[in-house]
């Protein structure tokens, strides 16, 4: 099928709040950044580009774009050998207490006896592959997360007791790469969506901009002919496996009901299941009010079909749509046929081959040389930059409403590239306002004059 494909590598921490976090005083992200965070940044660039603030959802193009689900915004899933990685089956299991390297077994394809103690594999994603030896491989990938303590007061300005609340924000670690798919039915607009996505581009994503989290650069943006979102492996069995690659929504046909099963649009029961169900929501940004809340199959569950005459066409025509509702947001993925392999061996990354000699043959061949080796080194810089920015150290601070404030001024004098707005705002502060950023200090600096020193030489 035709997709759009692109990468987010994080330059900072970014906060996909989902439900469940437990503590009321805490938001705790998703493992991976949702399709309908996507979809909402597209749904902006298309408003941007009509000229209007609204969303209309009578336009015959914007419910195809992003509505009826023609156009379906996959998860963005962390990256491993430079693929997008896939949710971990509920059916894979592992011995208790054998550690990481213990071979992983799925109880789909076969039930291990014997009397050992078996658990669940925990880490949320993986990569599967066919080694040289004729066995099954696999690198299971658990992305770092990120904890920072803020605080909340109604009066910034003043600290009084009893009135300030400590919160935890649990987030996606900065200096991470995840792999994003777009699919449509017309590849036109596959084409326009692209030019929303331009490489290179830095873009906000999830909650809290201004404490920042959220910043993400676009790369290797791709329209792809033939891709695929799995590669099926093992031999063909008696029975029919169908994986869910992303959260699904599935109602009763008779009752409305929201159910753990795919007996409804399979058409026939599973002999065998591995599911979890969890509670998903979302946030409507037309309405600024938060979606109902409601079960969901989880990502990952398992079931188990008999062969049968005309099930394996009809599961295959589902591929590509997906299943349920809300499919537009990347919900109802599913794989059919995955993984039919009784026992996998995990595995680290591994160790590349050494490249043989290239000789460039042409001028062509020398500037794209080139311009690989400076995204490269650009790269590198970037995330030594954000490296140096987090250990640089304020002495007296000024008050979190004017370090926000000052947040926004540079942003927007870096997507102007223009920094006499830095210099303009901070000649245009209020007495009490520049006292405070001529109080502060970053060793033995003035925060004024640190300010002042590097916008005047931005490259050095």
């Amino acid at each position: 099928m035709k997709a759009l494909t692109y990468e987010l590598y994080l330059l900072e921490p970014l906060l996909a709040t989902r439900l469940g976090g437990g503590d009321p005083n805490s938001a705790v992200g998703f493992d991976y950044i949702p399709g309908s965070m996507i979809r909402g940044l597209m749904v902006s660039r298309y408003t941007q580009q009509n000229t209007t603030d609204v969303a209309d959802a009578t336009d015959d193009n914007f419910r195809r774009l992003f509505l009826d689900g023609r156009v379906r915004f996959l998860n963005a899933y962390p990256q491993a050998y430079e693929q997008r990685t896939l949710p971990v089956p509920l059916s894979w299991h592992r011995e208790k207490d054998e550690g990481k390297t213990a071979s992983i077994c799925d109880f789909a394809i076969e039930i291990w006896n014997g009397g050992q103690q078996w658990q669940r594999v925990k880490q949320p994603f993986c990569h599967l592959w066919g080694s040289e030896d004729g066995g099954y491989k696999v690198e299971l990938k658990k992305p770092e997360r990120h904890i920072n303590i803020h605080t909340s007061r109604e009066d910034r300005q003043k600290v009084i007791k009893g009135e300030s609340t400590v919160f935890r924000y649990e987030a996606l670690a900065p200096e991470q790469t995840f792999c994003g798919v777009i699919l449509a039915e017309q590849e036109t607009d596959l084409e326009l969506l692209k030019k929303w996505l331009p490489k290179g581009e830095v873009v906000s994503l999830g909650g809290s901009h201004l404490a920042g989290y959220g910043q993400a650069r676009i790369q290797k943006v791709v329209i792809q002919d033939d891709w695929c979102e799995y590669t099926p492996l093992g031999e063909d069995t008696d029975a029919i496996v169908v994986t869910l690659l992303s959260d699904a929504i599935i109602r009763d046909p008779r009752t409305g009901a929201y159910i753990s099963t795919l007996e409804p649009i399979i058409g026939c029961a599973h002999k065998e299941a591995f599911v979890k169900m969890q509670v998903v929501g979302g946030f409507n940004r037309k309405w600024t009010l938060p979606l109902p809340q409601i079960p969901a199959i989880q990502a990952g569950s398992v079931f188990v079909y008999p062969a049968q005459d005309g099930l394996l066409s009809r599961l295959q025509s589902l591929e590509s749509s997906g299943i349920g509702d809300r499919r537009a947001e990347g919900f109802g993925r599913i794989a059919i046929n995955w993984h039919r392999v009784a026992e996998i061996t995990p595995a680290e990354k591994p160790i590349p081959t050494t490249p043989l000699p290239v000789t460039l043959q042409s001028d062509g061949s020398t500037d794209l040389a080139k311009r690989i080796v400076e995204r490269i080194l650009r790269q590198k810089l970037d995330r030594a930059l954000v490296a140096a920015v987090n250990q640089l150290k304020i002495q007296n601070p000024p008050s979190n409403a004017q370090l926000s404030r000052m947040r926004v001024v540079a942003r927007q004098a870096l997507s102007q590239n223009n920094t006499d707005v830095i210099f303009q705002h901070m000649d245009s502060m209020k007495k009490a306002a520049r006292d405070q950023f001529q109080r502060a200090r970053i060793k033995s600096d003035r925060l004024d004059d640190w300010l002042r020193a590097r916008a005047e030489n931005v490259q050095g």
